[in-house]
């Protein structure tokens, strides 16, 4: 959805990834509130505030918020992921 090949690979080293300062607030707001929502820092709200308008920033949080429930809800049931086009009706 627009990642380059190269963000998609620094994902887990994003300080140091291609992202821009936007990228980075977001990414870092997103890797806050899965490890613990509750904890999300002053600082890391603060940046995307700087950032991204309240819209944006309910938006960020839905997209984090859903992947983290699809992902709790795959491991719990241990689905198995598909494959590309697997599972599509041609």
């Amino acid at each position: 959805m627009g990642a380059t090949t190269g963000q998609v690979a620094s994902l887990l080293d994003l300080e140091n990834g291609p992202f821009d300062l936007k990228e980075k607030a977001a990414l870092r707001f997103g890797l806050a509130m899965t490890r613990d929502a509750n904890n999300v820092s002053d600082a890391v709200f603060e940046e995307l505030r700087r950032n991204f308008d309240e819209g944006e920033i309910v938006e960020i949080a839905c997209v984090v918020g859903l992947f983290a429930y699809f992902n709790r809800f795959n491991e719990a049931l241990r689905t198995e992921p598909t494959g590309p086009q697997e599972g599509v009706d041609s």
